[in-house]
């Protein structure tokens, strides 16, 4: 993918890497999402663009479909919010940004030259948080400046798994504000022997990001609050939870229970997948997965266009 930076009404930036290819014929000339991608925990952007197999840009160009990876708010090069301010919250403020100057920055520099009539998000575990946090600010707003068609969340749950229960959320060397995780700990939480390519580990101190304490400290509180600004967001969803995530309990009964906390969403699809890791974008499920989240995104966009 190709990088990119782009200043904000905030004078701040935000710092990407996307895909943007001809419409083909698998795309609706007239019902085209612009897909754009929260990273979770301790990754950046990149996460999305490991290597070139495995990377959503392959099934952006085979559907012809636009897709923006970010930098979240205080990882990478886009520009940090913090100390989170008095009477905010890091997600609070992560979907604040989201809404009110990264997703109108986006969709002005690339929905909108490249033919797209809306924005739909694919977030990956903490980049849920952000997601589902923006979705609600949409549906709030009397006037956004970006359509908003859909929603897709992997690697979030409602319960901690209970082999992680307890356990502090950031390393004991951790910094006052950031940390970069361990290499080797960190393969070994994010994938199960035999789920993973070796050319993605080979990326991984690449892959590997400064983290933001604050977010990692939040997130427990997060799981008590969460169902509360999902009840608010009208966007459909698709949510998923990997059979083998270190961090949230992954049953059938869960998926239930997640997907029933969109009281206002119009579809809410839900699945367990079998086998998969937390990290499912970079493992053998990364392309099946992808497959399927670019045609959820297409028939939101289709929804989008005909309802509007």
């Amino acid at each position: 993918m190709e990088s990119f930076t782009l200043t904000l009404s905030n004078n701040a930036i935000v710092v990407g890497v996307h895909s943007l290819p001809p419409p083909s014929p698998a795309s609706s000339p007239n019902h085209r999402p612009l897909i754009v991608a929260l990273h979770g925990g301790t990754y950046d952007c990149h996460y999305f663009d490991a290597t070139p197999k495995y990377s959503a840009s392959s099934t952006s160009k085979a559907f012809g479909i636009p897709f923006i990876a970010i930098d979240r708010p205080c990882y990478g090069r886009t520009t940090p919010f913090l100390p989170v301010p008095e009477g905010s919250t890091f997600s609070g403020e992560t979907g604040r940004w989201l809404h009110e100057y990264i997703l109108p920055a986006l969709w002005k520099e690339f929905g909108v030259p490249n033919d797209c009539n809306a924005v739909v998000l694919f977030c990956h575990s903490l980049g849920t948080i952000g997601g589902i946090v923006a979705a609600t600010l949409h549906a709030e707003d009397a006037g956004p400046a970006y359509p908003l068609a859909g929603l897709i969340a992997s690697g979030m749950g409602d319960k901690q798994n209970a082999r992680t229960r307890g356990t502090p959320a950031t390393p004991p060397n951790a910094g006052p504000e950031h940390l970069l995780f361990p290499l080797p700990l960190k393969d070994h939480v994010m994938f199960k022997p035999g789920t993973v390519d070796l050319e993605v580990l080979e990326e991984g101190e690449r892959l590997n990001a400064v983290s933001p304490v604050a977010e990692l400290h939040e997130y427990p509180g997060w799981l008590g609050v969460w169902k509360e600004w999902a009840a608010k967001v009208k966007a459909p969803v698709m949510f998923a939870l990997v059979e083998d995530d270190v961090f949230f309990e992954s049953t059938e009964e869960e998926v239930k229970i997640c997907t029933a906390a969109f009281l206002n969403s119009p579809r809410v699809d839900g699945s367990l997948i079998r086998g998969a890791p937390h990290c499912m974008e970079l493992s053998y499920w990364s392309q099946g997965w992808y497959a399927r989240c670019f045609g959820f995104a297409m028939e939101c966009a289709v929804g989008f266009g005909v309802s509007s």
